[in-house]
């Protein structure tokens, strides 16, 4: 069901346009009921004759400036600066100092009062750390017992030292018990964000873990499958080209054998990111297997691909790798597109035989699958335990 235009555009003016000002906006917001309900107190008492109507006035126009100073803070982005954009701690001490004014002056009925600083302890222990907690309890018991004070020495009619103390008795425990409880759910709170924190944070790795390869960066065999999959399915329904390239390096194990595996993984992740700088967004690369890898060409046909891997060989060609810079580096690669009502694997096999022929006519060449016919090598017959002799 669709909103209402003037009400889309009544919401857009009073909390924004922006996610995050809309958010925070709808926050400040809902601390105007307890504006209203102050107001409401003091007008009662001024109705009642306990307050006079100025004084009245007085304190409901300040309550309308304050929230509106936050209000506007909070809605214009300028509060996106602080670390809490909601300025939840500096809102809530200048109204507790409100509270405690309203205290002092409404008259007889002033016990009522105290009710709100409690609520304003009570809202505010979800935005605010523990410590923040207890401070704001601090700061309204110590306000609240100066008024206290003021009262008694002022003289003031109907208060005195007695029931000062009575209402310092009440007020101050009860104050400080609300702040001691909202501290207590406050740590919780920040420990229930902490741990969801620190799972979201293992949980975004173990994702890596399950779709990237360690080493290189690239994506790893079971996540390339998965695009493949995707790809394949797109493109039985939209009919355009797709290719892939499996890639070998040349001679890795002699590599790995004279210089060691530690060059041999610097070969892999150099190679690695050389491809990537090389390779669309929308192109995939993955580490196949070993020193081997599976480039994904989505949108291009053979000979565009061809051309896309040859001249990503002759720049690996071009410039030696290693720590030292002195390993000269070639690739074998076969490039193969996918034919309609083809299987997954029967595509990359075409592949794998591609690079296969491209082994077999020297290395350091890139072959199309379209061009060459190269039957499946048959492994040698395994000798007879005559011909291999008695163990």
């Amino acid at each position: 069901m669709t909103s209402p235009s003037f009400f889309t555009s009544l919401l857009d003016l009073l909390i924004g346009h922006h996610t995050l000002v809309r958010r925070y906006s709808g926050l400040t917001l809902a601390t105007a009921q307890f504006y209203v309900i102050s107001i409401g107190v003091t007008y009662h008492a001024a109705s009642a004759g306990l307050v006079p109507w100025p004084v009245a006035h007085g304190l409901a126009a300040t309550m309308v400036l304050v929230f509106s100073l936050f209000y506007a803070l909070v809605r214009s982005g300028w509060s996106l600066r602080c670390s809490d954009p909601v300025l939840t701690m500096q809102h809530v001490l200048l109204s507790q100092l409100i509270v405690v004014a309203a205290y002092v002056l409404i008259g007889p009925t002033r016990s009522n009062i105290v009710v709100l600083m409690g609520q304003g302890i009570a809202v505010s222990m979800f935005r605010l750390k523990p410590r923040q907690t207890l401070m704001l309890g601090l700061w309204s018991v110590g306000w609240l017992s100066l008024a206290q004070l003021w009262l008694v020495l002022s003289g003031a009619p109907g208060f005195s030292g007695a029931r000062a103390l009575g209402h310092f008795l009440v007020s101050s425990s009860g104050l400080m018990a609300l702040a001691l409880v909202a501290m207590w759910i406050s740590a919780i709170r920040v420990r229930i964000s902490s741990q969801a924190e620190e799972l979201r944070a293992t949980l975004t790795q173990a994702q890596s873990l399950a779709t990237i390869d360690v080493l290189t960066g690239l994506l790893n065999r079971r996540c390339m499958i998965e695009r493949l999959e995707d790809e394949l399915t797109h493109n039985r329904r939209a009919g355009r080209p797709l290719s892939v390239a499996l890639i070998d390096i040349d001679h890795f194990k002699r590599l790995n054998d004279v210089y060691g595996h530690r060059s041999g993984d610097e070969v892999l992740r150099e190679f690695a990111a050389r491809a990537q700088a090389e390779l669309r967004q929308v192109d995939h690369l993955a580490r196949w297997g070993g020193e081997e890898f599976l480039l994904l060409m989505p949108a291009v046909d053979e000979a565009q691909a061809w051309t896309a891997v040859d001249r990503l060989r002759q720049r690996v060609a071009a410039h030696p790798m290693g720590e030292s810079g002195a390993l000269n580096v070639t690739l074998s690669a076969g490039v193969a597109q996918w034919q309609r009502g083809e299987s997954m694997e029967n595509w990359l096999e075409r592949a794998d035989k591609a690079m296969y022929a491209a082994k077999q006519d020297g290395r350091n060449r890139c072959l199309m699958a379209g061009s060459v016919d190269v039957p499946t090598p048959v492994p040698p017959p395994t000798p007879s335990l005559a011909e291999a002799g008695s163990p």
